[in-house]
């Protein structure tokens, strides 16, 4: 099995998405440690949607309008931690959904 940059980058992507559920979910008193995953989860979810958005060729539109929508719940839970002044649980789920949605776009889309 060969080693290929975009192998060791999903790799690296999936392990930091595991990474930051669950730093997100675990409970602790320190709320700056929240919001900083919180943060690090939502560039995460941006990164893999630029990935998946970028490597499509010019001729799949539908396809790449598709992957950019990805970045929807991204929108919704900064919306929400905004409003509500600290990320919450549904704030949390719509970035890890945004990451989940990312890769998948990148495995059949691209």
């Amino acid at each position: 099995m060969a080693l290929s940059a975009m192998f060791i980058l999903e790799v690296v992507i999936v392990f930091s998405f595991i990474i930051t559920s669950l730093f997100m979910f675990i409970p602790k008193k320190n709320e700056v440690v929240h919001k900083i995953f919180f943060a690090l989860s939502i560039m995460l979810g941006i990164l893999v949607t630029f990935i998946s958005a970028t490597s499509l060729p010019a001729n799949m539109k539908l396809q790449t309008v598709a992957c950019w929508m990805c970045l929807v719940p991204a929108a919704i839970g900064i919306i929400i931690s905004v409003a509500k002044s600290k990320p919450n649980a549904f704030a949390k789920i719509c970035s890890m959904l945004t990451t989940i949605l990312g890769i998948l776009g990148y495995f059949f889309f691209g």
